[in-house]
C-alpha cells in the first residue's frame, strides 16, 4: 500500500501501542486476596466443621438410643420370663406365710427363753435384738446349724436349749429348699438404710414400733422372689438407737 492511499490515515489512528482497557463483566469476581472472599471461605470452613461435629454428635445420640432400646429390651425379656407362674405364685406365698409364722412362733419364744436364762447377766441384750441376730442366722448367707443359732442366741454349745436351736435350723432349711425346688431365684433380704424413713412397699415396724420413726435395725428379712415382695421386712424403728 502505498503513502498515497486513503486509507492509511485511518489505520494508522486505529493503532496503538498502548492496549485498550477491557470492559467490565457484569459478574464481579473476587479473588483470594479480596477481604470479602476470605470472610466467606472463613465463614464456610467453620459451617462444615460446626456440621461434622452435629453429624457427630447425632450420631452419637442415636446409637445410645439404640443402646437404651437394646437394654430395655433385655430387661423386659428377663421380666418376662422371671414372673412366676400361678402354681409358682401359690408355693412362695405359702413359704412366705410359713416364713413369717416361723420368726413369730418360734424363732420369738426361743429368743425369749434365751433372755430370761441370761438375765443375770450386767447388760442383759434386748429382746428384739437377739431375735434379729436369730434370724440372721437362720436365714443369712450360710447354712444354719444348732452351734451357729446357740451362738446367735449367746447360749454356751450344748445349751438345754440344744434340740430346739436344731428344729429351728430344720424348718429353715425346709423352707430355703422348698423356694429353691419353684426353680425360681429368691432371697431373704436383709439390706436397710440405717435412719432412713420406713418404706411401706417393702417394710413394716417391728411389734409396737412407729412406722413414722426412722429406720433403726433388721429383726427380720424381707422374703423376695424375682424381685417381688412375698414377705415384707421387719424393722425396728426409733429415734437414739445405735446401728
Amino acid at each position: 500500500m502505498n503513502e498515497g492511499s486513503p486509507h492509511l490515515p485511518y489505520a494508522a489512528a486505529s493503532f496503538s501501542d498502548t492496549p485498550a482497557q477491557a470492559e467490565p463483566r457484569g459478574d464481579v469476581f473476587y479473588s483470594s486476596r479480596d477481604p470479602r472472599y476470605s470472610d466467606i471461605a472463613r465463614r464456610v470452613t467453620l459451617l462444615e466443621r460446626d456440621n461434622r461435629n452435629l453429624v457427630s454428635t447425632l450420631n452419637g445420640l442415636q446409637q445410645h438410643l439404640r443402646d437404651l432400646d437394646d437394654r430395655l429390651h433385655a430387661q423386659e425379656i428377663s421380666r418376662r420370663q422371671t414372673v412366676p407362674s400361678p402354681s409358682a405364685a401359690n408355693d412362695h406365698l405359702a413359704i412366705a406365710r410359713e416364713y413369717l409364722t416361723c420368726v413369730e412362733q418360734h424363732v420369738h419364744p426361743f429368743a425369749r427363753e434365751a433372755t430370761i436364762k441370761l438375765g443375770g447377766q450386767l447388760r442383759r441384750e434386748p429382746l428384739h435384738r437377739r431375735i434379729a441376730k436369730l434370724t440372721a442366722a437362720l436365714f443369712g448367707d450360710t447354712t444354719p446349724t444348732p452351734r451357729t443359732v446357740l451362738d446367735a442366741a449367746g447360749l454356751a454349745p450344748h445349751d438345754s436349749l440344744t434340740t430346739t436351736a436344731a428344729q429351728l435350723c430344720e424348718k429353715a432349711n425346709a423352707l430355703r429348699q422348698r423356694a429353691k425346688d419353684t426353680g425360681m431365684p429368691f432371697a431373704f433380704d436383709f439390706e436397710y438404710v440405717h435412719g432412713a424413713s420406713l418404706d411401706e412397699t417393702w417394710q413394716k415396724p417391728w411389734a409396737s414400733c412407729e412406722a413414722d420413726l426412722p429406720v433403726q435395725f433388721v429383726v427380720a428379712p424381707a422374703y423376695l422372689v424375682a424381685e417381688r415382695v412375698y414377705a415384707q421386712q421387719l424393722v425396728h424403728t426409733g429415734v437414739s438407737y445405735p446401728a
